[in-house]
């Protein structure tokens, strides 16, 4: 059993090996890929790629450990030769991806995914994609990383013995070891597997595509369902779906209304995991659910129309962020080279001078999100490692934790300031373990009372946001990331499910604006347009984006599974794909023709949503 154990432990060692000198060829290869970083920002790129290189190597050795188990008993030389077989493919087809990736880095900024792969019938124009980037050096790091392999793997003693020692060591082995490495493949016992986003730590693309293993990212990628290929959704000639979107995000042309007393504030985010319109009492909901924010909305701007995109939070930071619209059936954060191509409202803050902080009560790593907001220019992000965490749901830190730590690191914060603050609390399963008048186990009660808990948090950081130094100076954007179908049991496809609360509030307000209400339809990418518009910024990369303070026809839009809803002053309009059919209107008594020609324009919006979607990755 030892003697096995320490053969595997060689074996790991080899391969973490291998796996630094793969990350050293890929960063290194070209060396202005590098020229600009500091040795620290490459040290830190060799950190974060650890716990990818182990999760490979433990894939690696897998296959090995259940060959030499039997060995354990009874000496086979097949199974001794078989071993060696599979160390000579795995080695082989290792150093093949790292020098497939370098050459895809520098000709598409990216590692092998499921578009590289798909191009593998076309050989030629494989080659051709590749011969700019000087095949002969590929080759030679090809056969280097084989001869480096070769003299790693031969150190160690592929004919030892396993046999002896007591039938219970065996068959704790059994149990054991490949438990072990499973562990090791998964990356720990947390909560969420290991995943690309690990290796996303910064704002320079090389070093997070240095940190991510190239065989790990292989081996995920043919788990993997293939990248859409072809727009599912076509409804008509693309020119036509093209002039409905353009004339549905024309830019208004009456005088924009501002709502600020000072040019460039400070801006404060904070995003309300799973708040529905139907839990706020203001906005015509459950009446005792919010009273602090029906409390706020005195004192700002309530916007009584708007929506959600999605219904996921990954969906809901990119429509607010990015400006990108959800997806049917896919979810963008979680296609890498489409979501690092998008724009973002942080970039935009940051070339007028602004920093940008994000705080999160939960763990970043899941969904992608680390990567994706690195990849959109924070300068500073924080979770639930950033802080000590007294009490937690399964999703996080309670929000009045996550409230006090961003109020104790931001008395003397540097002004201007974009921060983006994400509860996490009112998540469901709805567990937290606090009393807030709603009683009962049933579900609609317990997302009454997480959200009651958020809600009395809020408010609470807000009160106390006043006290700062830079309230005066700040306004204060308060939005829901997605909707819920609770307390109310709402269907997938309801209007009401993604309606949700957006006020907008802080010191930069306007003093006539506080306590008024906007009727505008919006929804979460029209945010970035808004904002800008009001700081005076360019919008135009945004092109989802509608302005709401400009004097024109606005609308919401919004997906689900297989479907999209659309709503304006003048009516709802719910859509089926799967069906073809109209699932819900507001008005059920409006002209047929006004119907039709809001199915119509939204089978052109996720038509033109589809294509720009599979565009990105070309």
């Amino acid at each position: 059993m030892l003697s096995l154990l320490r053969y595997l432990i060689a074996l790991l060692l080899c391969w973490l090996l291998l796996f630094l000198l793969q990350q050293t060829c890929f960063l290194f290869f070209e060396p202005v890929w590098t020229r600009a970083l500091d040795g620290a920002a490459l040290s830190s790129s060799y950190w974060h790629a650890l716990p990818m290189d182990l999760s490979a190597a433990c894939y690696f050795t897998l296959p090995v450990l259940l060959l030499c188990l039997p060995l354990l008993w009874k000496e086979m030389r097949w199974a001794r030769k078989a071993i060696k077989v599979i160390l000579i493919v795995l080695v082989i087809a290792s150093a093949f991806i790292n020098v497939c990736d370098i050459a895809l880095f520098r000709a598409w900024g990216t590692k092998v995914n499921h578009k590289a792969l798909s191009y593998l019938i076309y050989p030629e124009e494989v080659f051709l994609t590749a011969a700019g980037v000087r095949p002969g050096q590929l080759v030679v790091v090809f056969l280097a990383q084989c001869a480096v392999a070769w003299f790693l793997f031969s150190r160690i003693d592929h004919k030892r013995a396993f046999m002896g020692g007591p039938i219970w060591q065996g068959g704790t082995a059994v149990a054991l070891f490949p438990l072990l490495l499973l562990t090791g493949m998964r990356g720990g016992w947390q909560e969420f597997p290991i995943d690309r986003s690990w290796s996303y730590h910064s704002v320079h693309p090389v070093l997070n595509l240095g940190a991510l293993n190239g065989a790990w990212n292989v081996i995920v990628l043919l788990a993997e369902p293939p990248e859409i290929e072809a727009n599912p959704y076509v409804y008509m000639p693309t020119e036509e779906a093209e002039r409905i979107f353009i004339e549905l995000h024309t830019d208004g042309k009456g005088a924009r209304d501002s709502i600020l007393h000072t040019p460039r504030p400070n801006v404060m985010l904070v995003l309300l995991e799973s708040w529905t319109a139907d839990v706020v009492g203001v906005l015509g909901g459950d009446s005792g659910v919010t009273p602090g924010f029906d409390r706020l909305a005195k004192d700002g701007m309530l916007f009584t129309n708007f929506y959600s995109t999605g219904f996921r939070t990954e969906q809901g930071l990119c429509a607010i962020l990015s400006a990108f619209p959800s997806q049917p059936k896919t979810t963008i954060i979680r296609q890498y080279g489409k979501f690092d191509r998008l724009p973002s409202i942080v970039n935009g803050l940051d070339s007028a001078g602004y920093t940008s902080t994000y705080w999160y009560a939960g763990d970043l790593a899941f969904a992608n999100q680390r990567a994706y907001l690195e990849t959109i220019g924070f300068d500073v992000l924080h979770d639930e490692n950033s802080f000590p965490i007294e009490r937690r749901t399964d999703w996080g830190a309670f929000d009045e934790e996550l409230f006090a730590f961003h109020l104790g690191s931001t008395s003397d914060a540097k002004e201007p300031f974009f921060h983006t603050v994400m509860t996490a609390t009112s998540h469901e399963p709805f567990d937290a373990p606090v009393q807030e008048g709603f009683s009962g186990t049933e579900d609609p009660q317990r997302y009454r009372n997480s959200v009651h808990y958020t809600d009395r948090t809020l408010a609470a950081f807000i009160d106390s946001c006043r006290t700062m130094p830079w309230w005066d100076r700040t306004l204060v954007i308060i939005v829901a990331d997605h909707g819920h179908y609770l307390p109310h049991n709402l269907g997938s496809h309801s209007a009401e499910r993604h309606r949700i609360p957006f006020l907008i509030t802080g010191g930069a307000l306007r003093t006539e604006l506080r306590g008024t209400t906007n009727s505008t339809f919006g929804c979460h990418v029209d945010i970035a347009a808004s904002l800008l518009g009001q700081l005076g910024l360019p919008a135009e990369q945004f092109a989802w984006s509608k302005d709401l303070f400009r004097n024109d026809s606005h609308f919401a839009y919004w997906t689900f599974d297989d479907g999209f809803g659309i709503a304006n002053a003048q009516q709802t309009v719910v859509w089926d794909n799967m069906g073809k059919r109209v699932l819900q209107l507001r008005d059920s008594t409006a002209r047929e023709a006004l119907n039709s020609d809001a199915v119509h324009k939204g089978k052109a919006l996720e038509q033109v949503l589809l294509d720009r979607y599979i565009e990105l990755s070309q």
